[in-house]
């Protein structure tokens, strides 16, 4: 899988360099620093893979590390070892957007149609059209994939077929992406929702380079890289880049190829190292001092709030509705899915930031990065299913085939359900007074949902003393370890 005029000068350098010393700043505690360092001894002794984690605060940045690049060799990985990171490459494509219409070279309101070639025909929505910016903000209208690649993940969502759907996004043209912008129809108007989209981020990233006249890797380089140092962060690999490449495993611990993208290249083909992605987020922070700072921080900036499973999303950075321990603001981006998961996020208040590389995929390193920064405990739980703030009952259902009701099946502690004493396994027959026999699950779902503070009767059955009670519960926030 998430803009300030570029010509600023020394204006913008003193600018960023004013707004940050008001901040809260709050360092890495040697006690966190050895709890990750522990978590990665016991986590990658044995694998073939290993992870690398970047810390970064105001004192500058650390890199710790565990396990193998099983590239032939017995080199352990380092802040230099190279890994794929997929959608964390959007941050990149959105950040070139800005700087390009920074530079006067396009304008974020114009129609993305102004930077194709005129055959081809992009969808709208009652007379309005996709912008630039309504691509790097992800709100489109555009879906996810294209068609005939989520295709591909549908014939089995429990079990998808990442190696065939990485090697039709590697197959993936310009014509292929004009082919379906020419068919497909919006369901709502550009920048009313904000919809994640790894075709819509291709589509900015094709614009861009289509305008600039080469192609997107060399871009980046020239506008983001070279100015930041980031020496190792490219798409095609050279042979000492290719020697520091740690090997990607998919999930069964079998080999990964890389990826080769064509057209989707600027929605997650880029390759970087621990130590370059540091120096992403010091900018990022403030801490070094460029003229992509102000850039940077205008994509800090939320523009949508409590979008489902995305949470409060920026440009394209978003917190996936992670708690947001007291003094904190975070933001992250992950990215993957290839034999690789990767992982950036930072703390806007406290001013810290981390990076999580790994090259495999039984660890996942979104939920090692945002367990970091919220200073929670690197427990195998937290990392698995992430610790987020909910607002709702507090209780997980399904429909019981047998019956037709509703069976509780997780009630979360310190939940408004918890609380009132639910328990796993407890039947639900109406919500509100509406029966919820030949509903399906997600109308029942629909009926629980609610803001804060608002109230919700379950009548409920207890199938083993045959007892049916009514509960009221009032929807509340809460924090919880959920997936």
């Amino acid at each position: 899988m998430s803009l300030i005029s570029h010509g600023l000068g020394c204006f913008a350098v003193l600018l960023l360099a004013a707004s940050f010393p008001t901040i809260a700043q709050e360092r890495f505690t040697d006690a966190e620093v050895n709890a990750v360092q522990k978590f990665l001894r016991t986590s990658f002794t044995t694998r073939s893979g290993g992870m690398v984690i970047g810390l970064l605060d105001q004192r500058g940045s650390r890199v710790l590390s565990a396990g193998k690049l099983d590239n032939g060799t017995d080199q352990q990985v380092s802040g230099d070892t190279v890994f794929e990171i997929g959608s964390v490459t959007k941050v990149f494509t959105t950040l070139l957007a800005l700087d390009m219409a920074g530079r006067g070279e396009v304008k974020l309101y114009d129609p993305v149609s102004k930077y194709l070639p005129e055959r081809v025909k992009v969808p709208g929505y009652d007379g309005k059209e996709i912008t630039l910016r309504n691509l790097a903000a992800q709100d489109s209208g555009l879906p996810w994939n294209p068609d005939n690649l989520e295709s591909i993940l549908n014939r089995d969502p429990k079990n998808p077929s990442l190696k065939e759907f990485k090697e039709a996004s590697d197959a993936y043209t310009a014509e292929d992406l004009y082919a379906f912008l020419s068919a497909y129809k919006l369901t709502n108007a550009p920048g009313t929702r904000f919809q994640y989209s790894n075709v819509g981020m291709a589509l900015l990233g094709h614009a861009l380079e289509l305008k600039a006249g080469t192609n997107y890797e060399s871009l980046v380089a020239d506008r983001i890289c070279n100015p930041l140092k980031m020496d190792s962060t490219r798409i095609r690999l050279t042979p000492e880049l290719k020697a520091r490449l740690a090997r990607g495993h998919w999930a069964d611990g079998k080999p990964s190829e890389n990826v080769n993208s064509q057209v989707m290249a600027s929605a997650g083909a880029l390759f970087s190292t621990a130590n370059d992605l540091l120096k992403f987020l010091s900018a990022n922070l403030g801490f070094t001092r460029t003229e992509l700072g102000p850039l940077m921080e205008e994509m800090l900036v939320v523009r949508h709030t409590g979008t489902p499973q995305f949470g409060n999303t920026a440009m394209p950075w978003l917190d996936e509705g992670m708690y947001q321990p007291p003094g904190s603001e975070l933001l992250g981006h992950g990215g993957g899915g290839f034999g690789y998961l990767v992982f950036v996020g930072l703390d806007k208040r406290k001013r810290r930031a981390v990076v999580v590389l790994c090259n495999q995929m039984t660890v996942n390193p979104a939920g090692v990065g945002w367990t970091i920064l919220q200073g929670m405990e690197l427990s195998w739980e937290n990392i698995t299913w992430f610790v987020r703030e909910i607002v709702g009952t507090g209780v997980a259902l399904d429909a019981d085939p047998n019956t037709g009701l509703l069976r509780i099946t997780t009630v979360y502690p310190k939940s408004p359900a918890g609380l009132a004493g639910l328990t796993t396994g407890l039947m639900i027959r109406k919500i509100d007074g509406v029966r919820v026999e030949g509903k399906s699950l997600q109308e029942c779902l629909g009926l629980i949902s609610g803001q804060a503070g608002t109230k919700v009767r379950f009548e409920v059955i207890n199938p083993e003393r045959k007892q049916t009670n009514t509960v009221e519960l009032i929807r509340q926030k809460f924090v919880t370890s959920t997936g």
